[in-house]
């Protein structure tokens, strides 16, 4: 079986990675999490998380391995946070049984009689490059569908739609696939290295981040190694 290389953009206004954030206080990383681009690509091709295969089918895609890196933008300003404010739990119908499993619940387990209002943070007007590598087939099949997608595709949570086409590459070298979206998007590739960039690799001073999605119906993650490489980051891939 032979391996190939993915590359596509991350480009949006807003963007959330949330990878232990829960409840009232929901935080974004400063970079796209591997929950979050495993749920790009089983949104692109179809994969409903409540189907009872959906741990067979999100498991290759949680198996290839990421590198993402930081792709500057025009203005070149550094990305900002964005705090918002949501309400979660208001406005469902206590007699629909349904509805009623949406609605916040205290402490005792009764049906609380308030929405709760959560924070929720983002990050603001900037851009990655994707590179995924992993069984050419299957690559072949993830381009497809983000050039087509099935479902609508985007960047951690619903309202952070994309701003440009993803634009996904595929080339059988790491080198080749940056090489080509960089003269996509018109960039020198000497750009990337510029930025900053993480890759999925147990090296030294990596550390484990629980978002390798085992199923997003249930809501499993497992730890994966996560290694940050600000100078070169295309070097010495994982």
């Amino acid at each position: 079986m032979f391996n190939s290389f993915l590359a596509f953009q991350i480009d949006a206004p807003m963007q959330s990675w949330g990878v232990a954030s829960r409840y009232q206080h929901r935080e974004s990383e400063s970079f796209p999490t591997k929950s979050g681009v495993t749920g790009v690509l089983a949104a692109a091709l179809g994969i409903d998380k409540h189907a009872p295969d959906e741990d067979e089918a999100i498991a290759p895609l949680a198996d290839l391995k990421m590198t993402v890196l930081h792709a500057p933008k025009q203005h070149k300003r550094s990305a900002q946070r964005l705090s918002d404010f949501h309400t979660v739990g208001g406005g469902y119908d206590r007699k629909d049984n349904f509805e009623k499993m949406h609605i916040v619940r205290t402490a005792d387990g009764k049906v609380s009689a308030h929405a709760v209002i959560t924070h929720r943070t983002y990050l603001t007007d900037t851009r990655f490059i994707v590179l995924l590598e992993g069984a050419t087939s299957l690559l072949e099949q993830c381009a497809t569908a983000l050039e087509n997608p099935k479902w609508g595709v985007w960047f951690g949570r619903k309202c952070c739609i994309p701003a440009a086409p993803l634009l996904p590459t595929l080339a059988p070298s790491q080198e080749e696939a940056l090489q080509k979206i960089s003269n996509l998007l018109g960039l020198d590739q000497a750009a990337f290295a510029i930025g900053e960039g993480r890759r999925e690799a147990a090296l030294d001073g990596a550390w484990y981040q629980q978002d390798k999605p085992v199923s997003f119906g249930r809501r499993e993650f497992l730890s994966r190694p996560v290694s940050r490489d600000i100078s070169h980051p295309r070097q010495n891939p994982a």
